[in-house]
C-alpha cells in the first residue's frame, strides 16, 4: 500500500526509529483483509487500522470485484510473534463491514465488528510534507511472499492526480511493493 508508507515516513525521517522498531510499533496496525461471497475463494490484501474503534483503510479492488463489493469481509490482526504458518498466524479474525468505497481512488473504508480494545493505529500525515529521498517502510501481505512482510526504501517520485484521477496523489518508492 502506498498510503501505508506515508505515515511511516515521518517516523523514519526523525532518525529515532529503525525499520525494526517501526515494524514492532506499526506492524500491529496492519491487517490482512479477506473478502468473499461465502466460499473459500475471494480476494485478499493489506489494510491499515486508522482509528481505535476499528476503522480500516484498504484498496477498493481488495473488497470489490468488477465494481461489486464482496458479501463478507474479514480482517486478521497480527499475532504477537509470527510463526510462519497461516494456521498459527491467522487466529485473530474479525468480521468487518464496508463503510464507503471510491473505485476511482481505489480506496475503501471498513469497520471491524466488535473490535478488541487497545487497537494500534497508523495516523495520516500531511502528504505535502513528504519529500523525495525520505526513507519509507512498507508492511503488508504480498500474494507470494508471506504475512506481515517488511521492505524498506526511499521516496523516489511524487505524482499528483495519478492516471488523471483528481485526488489520487501517489508516491513512487524504490521499496519492493508486490501485489497484495
Amino acid at each position: 500500500f502506498i498510503f501505508c508508507l506515508v505515515p511511516l515516513v515521518a517516523q523514519a525521517d526523525s532518525g529515532a526509529m529503525t525499520p525494526r522498531q517501526i515494524y514492532k510499533t506499526a506492524g500491529k496496525a496492519v491487517v490482512l483483509v479477506f473478502a468473499t461471497d461465502g466460499s473459500a475463494q475471494g480476494s485478499a490484501g493489506t489494510g491499515s487500522i486508522i482509528t481505535e474503534d476499528g476503522q480500516i483503510i484498504t484498496n477498493a479492488h481488495v473488497v470489490a470485484k468488477e465494481g461489486r463489493p464482496y458479501k463478507r469481509l474479514f480482517v486478521y490482526l497480527k499475532p504477537d510473534k509470527l510463526e510462519g504458518s497461516m494456521a498459527d498466524d491467522l487466529k485473530k479474525r474479525y468480521e468487518a463491514k464496508l463503510v464507503d468505497i471510491d473505485h476511482k481512488l481505489d480506496l475503501a473504508l471498513l469497520k471491524m465488528k466488535n473490535p478488541p480494545p487497545g487497537l494500534a493505529t497508523i495516523p495520516f500525515v500531511d502528504p505535502k510534507s513528504v519529500e523525495i529521498g525520505e526513507p519509507v517502510v512498507a508492511i503488508g501481505h504480498p500474494e507470494t511472499a508471506g504475512l506481515w512482510t517488511l521492505t524498506t526504501g526511499h521516496i523516489s517520485s511524487v505524482v499528483k492526480n495519478f492516471q488523471g484521477v483528481t485526488g489520487k496523489d501517489v508516491f513512487q518508492t524504490e521499496a519492493s511493493i508486490n501485489r497484495g
